[in-house]
């Protein structure tokens, strides 16, 4: 006879505390839901307002964007549809623009114990403007004021940063004729902006930027630096390779008052800074340069005369065996000023820095230690030169020192000798006296 089981022992009844506990826990988590889901529904408006209040501080711009999308699994939002004007809407054109700003978590840097931010800026448009009044014209970055709102809006310090598919405009709107000339397809990567890697090494940081669209020719620069140091502390080289000249030709007739018929452009230049100390080089090289072109300018008899006579010139000053005209200069600067930062002086030496060279290649000739070689005495700036062993005393500027000309060194020269002269007549007429 199989032995009956024994009954199962009924559940006792829940208390009404009981019950009571269950349901407020219930009622909290879903609360606790409720507002998750809210605030992330929330959140994107609560970061557009904030954004668009920070923009308003940039000191003579208004900024603005359109909408922000928030990606909290990866640790991101992205803005989208930026724009930054001048106040004053005498610029018809938006300083900078962006279709989109990525900031988010750089999860990389995990691997190496750090929490560190990156942002890509997908094509970004900066136009700079020339006008007949500060109203009208729009040349400067404002770096600090637009360093401190990117502050804000990433609040983790920023180890990689990223531009795709940028552009850079020049314009004046009020020159005849109007002039647009402008790069594309710029891409830039800086990595290890937070020496994240914690190399040892006195310029830890890199920068990479590549220039494919700029009038046929082709850009790039390399650069290492100290990214953390408050004083600029980098090395740079830069070159522009065969840029089409004749494409430049609304420039040349509304600044220079000529055309060119052909012609291409290179340019390298090669800078570091270092202890308040800025020194470099920039060459530019123009080959098979034609200025006068009779069939369009035949109807404008004053222009052929001037073109012609600005091809005489070229012709004289070229060197015959390779068809090109070429120069160097260098410069170097005191760069003591505290609103002075090293995104500025980067910024500067490129805008300044492709003027002029003397040979179609990079001489490797200034490096970090280049600097060394640098010394301000009195606010002017003496940079030594080995191979004439002479010292080359430049003013003092903020951003790049440009030479003395050959008629303010004879004109010094001439002074110290007069002064020289005038001691010595002092002398003997005091030696006379104590005689008598």
């Amino acid at each position: 006879m199989a032995m009956s089981r024994a009954p199962k022992a009924a559940k006792a009844p829940k208390t009404p505390k009981q019950r009571r506990r269950r349901k407020i826990v219930w009622m909290v988590v879903g609360s606790l839901l409720v507002i998750l889901i809210a605030f992330r529904i929330a959140l994107p408006y609560i970061l557009l307002r904030f954004v668009n209040k920070e923009l308003q501080t940039i000191p003579g711009y208004t900024g603005h964007v359109d909408d922000i999308d928030v990606a909290l699994i990866r640790g991101a939002y992205t803005i989208k549809t930026i724009k930054l004007d001048k106040t004053g809407g005498k610029i018809p054109v938006p300083f900078f623009s962006a279709e989109t700003i990525d900031l988010s978590v750089e999860w990389g840097a995990l691997f190496h114990r750090r929490i560190v931010g990156k942002i890509i800026v997908l094509h970004p448009i900066i136009n700079f403007a020339k006008g007949p009044t500060k109203e009208t014209s729009q040349t400067e970055i404002p770096t600090q004021s637009w360093t401190a709102v990117v502050g804000k809006l990433m609040p983790l310090k920023i180890n990689r940063f990223e531009i795709l598919d940028g552009e850079i405009h020049y314009r004046d709107f009020y020159s005849d004729p109007k002039v647009n000339i402008f790069a594309t397809e710029i891409h830039i990567l800086a990595t290890n902006l937070s020496n994240v890697l914690k190399q040892s090494v006195e310029l830890p940081s890199t920068v990479e930027a590549t220039c494919n669209g700029i009038y046929g020719g082709h850009a790039t620069l390399h650069m290492k630096l100290d990214a953390l140091d408050s004083i600029p502390t980098f090395e740079a080289k830069a070159e522009l390779l065969d840029m089409d000249v004749a494409k430049l030709n609304d420039f040349l007739s509304a600044y220079g008052k000529f055309d060119v018929k052909q012609g291409s452009l290179s340019i390298y230049t090669e800078a570091a800074a270092k202890d308040h100390k800025l020194t470099g080089y920039a060459k530019p090289i123009i080959k098979d340069l034609r200025v006068v072109n009779w069939k369009e300018d035949k109807s404008h008899p004053l222009k052929l005369a001037w073109e012609a006579l600005i091809g005489a010139v070229n012709w004289v000053v070229k060197n015959k065996g390779k068809d090109q005209l070429a120069t160097r200069i260098e410069f170097s600067g005191d760069l003591r000023d505290p609103n002075i930062n090293t995104w500025y002086i980067i910024g500067q030496v490129l805008r300044n820095g492709f003027i002029q060279a003397l040979y179609p290649a990079l001489e490797n000739s200034v490096n970090i230690n280049s600097v060394n070689g640098v010394k301000i005495t009195n606010g002017k700036v003496e940079k030594k030169r080995a191979r004439e062993g002479a010292t080359d005393t430049r003013r003092a500027s903020p951003a790049v020192g440009q030479d003395r000309s050959k008629k303010e060194i004879r004109k010094e020269e001439k002074k110290k000798a007069k002064e020289e002269k005038k001691a010595k007549k002092k002398k003997k007429d005091d030696a006379n006296g104590q005689k008598a």
